[in-house]
């Protein structure tokens, strides 16, 4: 599957009608641990397809979602369940360790 591009206007509307668990990460071009995080997030969009959506939020335009959720730092990753937040981590990550993130969110019950 192909990663999901946000916006302040789109992201409400994913989170809410999100018929999986999903991971948010907020990033931007000219931030460096963004840009290495960008294969990793796209190879992880393929690798987990039914099971997490995986979108980006570019933070040059969509302040108000930063805002909304407190990002002060690139990147920031939300993982949300049922419309909610329940975990954020934040960081350029080895796949390995964004892999282990998401399998230890994914094992908690609501």
């Amino acid at each position: 599957m192909k990663l999901t591009e946000l916006n302040d206007r789109s992201m409400p509307d994913f989170i809410q009608k999100a018929r999986t668990p999903a991971l948010v990460a907020f990033t931007a071009a000219w931030s460096k641990p963004s840009r290495t995080m960008f294969p990793v997030l796209e190879e992880l969009a393929r690798q987990y397809d039914s099971v997490v959506q995986i979108a980006l939020v570019d933070a040059d335009s969509s302040r108000n979602s930063l805002n909304h959720y407190g990002i002060l730092s690139l990147p920031t990753y939300l993982f949300f369940r049922n419309g909610r937040v329940v975990d954020r981590f934040i960081g350029a990550l080895t796949k390995e360790k964004l892999t282990d993130r998401l399998e230890q969110d994914l094992q908690k019950k609501k």
